[in-house]
């Protein structure tokens, strides 16, 4: 049994109650003006920011962002996808069957130098908090903010949602960072709208969802949530839970 502080109401309540009013107003809204408004601050992005990129990670709330975004976007739009070097098969291959089904002619699949699990788990332990932390900075953090800065981005759109943890649910649409914009355009979406919105236009996800997955990340800090209770977020493990601040703090998403 999923313990009570994160199970999906309790959870999800909790997010709902950090967000700021504006945000807390747009989760009330239905599907078809929450696509309009999301299209509307992606609109609003590519003609404010004209060097702008959109991260996709594989998992579902980036390919109905990239999907929602299609209309809008020129077609060489940079694409980022982050290779920690510890995805899922799946993932790598869901990825590159999107990008090239989808006719996306500039896609950056960037990553870390060099593969260092083994020696931070050596030097940290195996998923303490500061293996997570000096996991994720190096292997997923480093990697993006290295390309924002290498592709000379004023812009990056990425797609959180509000309710799925609570630091991201203190976000705001459009927020400051040091060299750039980062950019939420689903801020205000929940977990039903993004499986309503991809059954209504038949778009096809990461097979590992369909293989009892509900929060996908790398292979060694993912597992399957069989529990109907629980957030979607159960399967991350507990330590990125609580260090989520830390690790925005850095740069994650």
């Amino acid at each position: 049994m999923v313990d009570e502080k994160y199970t999906k109401a309790n959870r999800t309540q909790r997010c709902i109650d950090l967000m700021s009013e504006e945000i807390k107003k747009l989760t009330e809204l239905p599907l078809h003006k929450k696509i309009r408004k999301s299209q509307e601050i992606i609109r609003e992005t590519i003609e404010r920011y004209p060097t702008t990129g959109l991260g996709f990670s594989g998992g579902t709330d980036s390919v109905v962002l990239l999907h929602v975004a299609l209309p809008i976007i020129p077609k060489d739009l940079p694409i980022i996808f982050v290779n920690t070097q510890h995805q899922f098969e799946e993932t790598y291959k869901y990825i590159d069957e999107i990008i090239k089904g989808w006719g996306l002619t500039n896609f950056h699949e960037v990553k870390a130098p060099e593969n260092r699990l083994e020696s931070i788990k050596e030097k940290f332990g195996w998923k303490t908090p500061d293996f997570t932390e000096i996991c994720c900075g190096y292997h997923k953090i480093a990697p993006l903010k290295k390309a924002i800065e290498d592709l000379k981005l004023s812009a990056f759109m990425a797609g959180i949602r509000g309710v799925e943890h609570e630091e991201r649910a203190k976000e705001t649409i459009v927020s400051p960072r040091d060299t750039h914009f980062r950019i939420h355009p689903l801020l205000f979406w929940t977990q039903e709208d993004v499986l309503n919105y991809v059954k209504e236009f038949d778009i096809k996800c990461n097979p590992l969802y369909a293989k009892g997955y509900t929060s996908l990340g790398c292979t060694h800090c993912t597992e399957i949530n069989d529990d109907p209770n629980a957030h979607e977020r159960a399967g991350r493990g507990i330590v990125r839970e609580e260090i989520m601040q830390r690790l925005r703090d850095l740069g994650y998403t």
